[in-house]
């Protein structure tokens, strides 16, 4: 079980980094800082952009068999015997959302990595008919041309306006 909680510490420090793109810091807690009740509690520290520590992003709980003797969780062993469960505690929590927001936020906005959106932009033309969409298009093309080439995507005139708005919605990206 212990295994199995340090396994996870390191399952989330991989997403952390590779596709959330947050600096992480691995550790242990102090038997002070611990889950009550837990023999072991380990963190995954978000660093911030200004060098510093965010609380907590994930906590993995070696929980041992404390709760199993506590709750009266057994279960039969290999032997035929009935023995306490060794039990993990772990999830995701709104910290690690909000790491991710103070990681790649400032005063302009919220970036997310490509990895977590891989379209940025969306460019949504209103027009009345052909002629207004043919000057709206010279307008914007190196607009388009540029946000194609960082992963943006340039609704055109195939669709209604309003599809093309439940469209880009529907898959939460960022609209001008």
């Amino acid at each position: 079980a212990e295994e199995e909680a340090v396994k996870m510490l390191n399952v989330y420090a991989e997403f952390a980094e590779k596709y959330m793109a947050v600096p992480v810091v691995k550790g242990v807690k102090s038997a002070d800082e611990r889950f009550a009740g837990a023999l072991n509690t380990y963190n995954l520290e978000a660093m911030m952009q200004d060098g510093k520590a965010f609380a907590e992003a994930v906590l993995p709980h070696f929980l041992g068999q404390n709760f199993a003797k506590a709750f009266d969780v057994q279960f039969v062993n290999k032997e035929n015997k009935l023995e306490y469960v060794w039990a993990t505690s772990w999830g995701v929590s709104t910290r690690l959302m909000g790491a991710l927001i103070m990681t790649h936020s400032d005063d302009n906005g919220l970036v997310l990595p490509p990895h977590l959106a891989p379209i940025q932009v969306v460019i949504v033309p209103i027009y009345k008919n052909a002629e207004m969409l043919a000057k709206i298009d010279e307008k914007v093309a190196g607009i388009v041309a540029q946000a194609e080439s960082s992963n943006g995507l340039f609704s055109g005139a195939n669709e209604r306006t309003m599809n093309r708005y439940q469209r880009t919605d529907a898959r939460a990206l960022p609209k001008f």
